[in-house]
C-alpha cells in the first residue's frame, strides 16, 4: 500500500522549506535554536521549528473540514489547538508531503469539535506528526459570512491551496 492511500487526503510535494522563511519565522518567532541575526546563511544542520508548518498543516486540515461540514465557512472556524511531535529533524530545502485525517468530529450546542491528524513526510519518510483542534460555530451570529469568508481569503496564509475549504476540497478529490 502506498503512503498516500493511508490518508483521507494526500497533498504530494506541497511545501518547499526555503531558508529565507526559516529565517523570517525564527526572526519573527524568536526561535532560539534557529541562528536567525547572525549571517544571511544558516547552517546545513539548523532544524526548521515545527511551528513554522502551522499554515501548510492549517491548509491541508480545511480541506478535510471541507468535506466534513458542507458549505463550512472558514471565517466560522477557531483554530483551537494543536500538537507536534518530531519524528526526524526537518532541514532547509527539503520538500514536504503532507497527509491529512479527520481522526475525531463532535457535534455538541451547535459547535462542531473536530481534530484533525496531519503527518508530514520528507524524502518519503514520516518526519513531523501533528493533531490539530479545530472548533466550528453553526450558530447564527447575524454576521455576513460571505463579508467574513472573502476577508479570510485575503488574510489567510496559502501555499498549498486556496481558503476556501469547499473548493480546495473538490479539487483535492478530483484530482485522486
Amino acid at each position: 500500500m502506498a503512503v498516500a492511500d493511508e490518508w483521507e487526503l494526500w497533498f504530494p510535494d506541497a511545501y518547499e522549506i526555503g531558508a529565507e522563511t526559516v529565517r523570517s519565522f525564527a526572526r519573527a518567532t524568536r526561535s532560539w535554536d534557529v541562528p536567525y541575526a547572525v549571517s544571511r546563511r544558516l547552517p546545513d544542520d539548523v532544524a526548521v521549528p515545527a511551528t513554522m508548518l502551522g499554515a501548510p498543516m492549517l491548509q491541508a486540515a480545511s480541506a478535510v473540514v471541507g468535506r466534513a461540514i458542507p458549505g463550512c465557512n472558514l471565517a466560522a472556524i477557531m483554530h483551537a489547538g494543536q500538537s507536534f511531535t518530531y519524528l526526524r529533524p526537518l532541514h532547509v530545502g527539503d520538500v514536504l508531503s503532507l497527509g491529512v485525517r479527520l481522526t475525531s468530529h463532535i457535534v455538541k450546542a451547535e459547535t462542531d469539535l473536530i481534530v484533525v491528524e496531519c503527518m508530514v513526510y520528507s524524502d518519503g519518510e514520516p518526519s513531523l506528526d501533528a493533531e490539530i483542534f479545530l472548533v466550528h460555530s453553526q450558530r447564527e451570529t447575524g454576521i455576513d459570512l460571505e463579508a467574513a469568508d472573502r476577508l479570510a481569503d485575503e488574510v489567510m496564509m496559502t501555499g498549498t491551496g486556496p481558503s476556501n475549504s469547499d473548493a480546495y476540497a473538490a479539487n483535492v478529490a478530483g484530482s485522486r
